[in-house]
């Protein structure tokens, strides 16, 4: 037990190998479990056994940095339009109603990594290796307040191996 253990601190975010950027609010991670209690008569409401019938992973990453590429990035469907060069290209960002989607589509891993380790240093990343943004956004036109895209990410388990999400070196 020591003091080394106890962790704070921001992390970077990148979703398919690109640096999503600065965040503002907190990075939160949720992961839930769902289980099933066994009941039989003989014991009247107290459970006998409990099976895990699901469990799931959630990110709430809060962008700062609203770009039009951040938003192709975290909005499934849309595309990244431009025209002209620089200085004077224009861009837009098309997106489209979505309807049937299929998210595994837009899957693709989700990496933590605390801001306070080397790069180099992969003993406490968070990794989701099937991750697709939602595809819902919030954010504010306010006076006092920096434009935040409020993104949330849900993991998806690997069919075949039945992997969610990783904490640490994910080449250990």
């Amino acid at each position: 037990m020591g003091t080394e253990n106890v962790k704070l601190g921001v992390c970077t975010v990148t979703y398919d190998s690109v640096d999503l950027g600065l965040t503002k609010g907190g990075v939160e991670v949720e992961v839930a479990t769902e289980t099933y209690e066994v009941m039989v008569d003989q014991f009247g409401n107290s459970p006998i056994n409990e099976y895990v019938t699901a469990r799931t992973v959630t990110v709430r990453v809060p962008l700062a940095e609203s770009t039009l590429e951040n938003l192709q990035k975290i909005m499934p469907g849309t595309t990244l339009v431009t025209s002209g060069v620089a200085p004077n290209q224009k861009k837009r960002a098309d997106v489209k109603n979505g309807t049937g989607l299929n998210m595994l589509d837009y899957a693709d891993k989700l990496v933590l990594h605390p801001k306070a380790l080397p790069t180099t240093d992969k003993s406490e990343d968070f990794i989701v290796p099937l991750a697709a943004p939602s595809g819902a956004i919030s954010y504010a036109y306010k006076l006092d307040e920096e434009r935040i895209f409020n993104v949330e990410f849900k993991g998806y388990p690997n069919t075949s191996t039945g992997l969610l999400f990783q904490i640490g070196d994910e080449t250990a």
